[in-house]
């Protein structure tokens, strides 16, 4: 039987153990991150003989009156979490009753385990195939460092010999700092304190758990990059970072990611980019060696037809007026 749960009717001892026990189990998914990034989240969950066997997080809220379904920030993917107990053809079932329930949904993103089975369902829902870039870090360094471009073994060398400094830091403070003078002003719609704040409360959560790592690069005492990174279940997430141009310059982000790559070479980790759309940055990632993965985003509006109209003309006016700078995905 599936059921919509309002927040506080989850019981989150249930919630955490089937998506530990899903087959994409993921940090993102999690009762207590979604406690952080989507207070008072959602859900419709599948139960059989008192026990959670599949979950939908959703992070809902209520927008000009109605039910609104979006991506929180700081938060890759999530989607429908499956187990082995799992009924035949629920992913399809909890698309109906999500699209049902929520006006509106913009860009929610599922788990690259929903993609064979969303494929299906393109023609019914409106899926969205998107992608990120995964490198495996399966093998010892020196064979993964074989598979960077050309260009980018030159840009490491370069950042090697920049006179770079590099450590691992417990104080995100800079980095936000960093991220507000130096890449705010690109990101379309500006970025709010309280998403800032969300950051904050993340990282602190994520490191009390142990699944945190941020490393800075500086000049001259000066920060000029920085990249925090989750790793949780055997997958490292690029989860944030910022550099500013002597950081470009000087490949500081190359020099970190590097980094990373060497100290979990051999590990069977896989290091997820989470790469958003755009083109320039997919790139840079691919230069690590790293290969597509897809995976989908649901969009829905079934808002009455007047709101429509006033969110168009609302949106034609932003374009025009405040979309000038470059998207970056915060």
């Amino acid at each position: 039987m599936i059921r919509y749960l309002r927040h506080e009717q989850i019981d989150k001892t249930k919630w955490d153990a089937c998506i530990t026990a899903s087959a994409d189990n993921m940090v993102y998914a999690l009762s207590w991150f979604l406690d952080v990034v989507a207070p008072g989240w959602q859900a419709l969950v599948e139960e059989q003989a008192g026990e959670y066997v599949t979950v939908v997080p959703l992070p809902g809220t209520q927008k000009m009156g109605f039910p609104y379904l979006s991506q929180p920030y700081h938060t890759h993917q999530l989607g429908i979490f499956t187990t082995g107990q799992s009924c035949p053809g629920v992913r399809e079932k909890m698309l109906e009753l999500a699209t049902g329930r929520y006006k509106f949904i913009h860009s929610y993103r599922f788990n690259k385990s929903d993609t064979a089975s969303l494929e299906q369902l393109q023609e019914k829902y409106d899926l969205v195939a998107r992608y990120t870039r995964y490198l495996k870090l399966d093998k010892p360094y020196p064979e993964l460092y074989k598979n960077y471009t050309r260009d980018r073994k030159m840009n490491l060398k370069r950042a090697q010999r920049a006179n770079l400094s590099m450590f691992e830091s417990d104080d995100i403070e800079p980095l936000i700092e960093h991220f507000k003078k130096h890449i705010e002003h690109k990101v379309v719609g500006g970025v709010a304190e309280s998403t800032y704040q969300m950051l904050r409360d993340l990282f602190r959560v994520m490191q009390e758990r142990g699944v945190a790592q941020l490393i800075y690069t500086t000049s001259g005492g000066e920060v000029n990059a920085g990249c925090l990174f989750f790793k949780y279940n055997n997958v490292i997430s690029y989860a944030f970072n910022s550099a500013d141009e002597e950081g470009r310059v000087a490949n500081g982000r190359t020099l970190v990611l590097d980094e990373i790559i060497r100290q979990h070479a051999g590990t069977g980790y896989t290091l997820d980019f989470e790469s958003p759309m755009i083109e320039q940055i997919e790139h840079f990632y691919a230069s690590f060696g790293a290969h597509r993965v897809k995976y989908f985003a649901l969009r829905h509006n079934a808002l009455p037809l007047y709101v429509k109209i006033i969110r168009n003309l609302r949106m034609k006016v932003y374009r025009t007026f405040f979309a000038s700078g470059v998207a970056e995905e915060v």
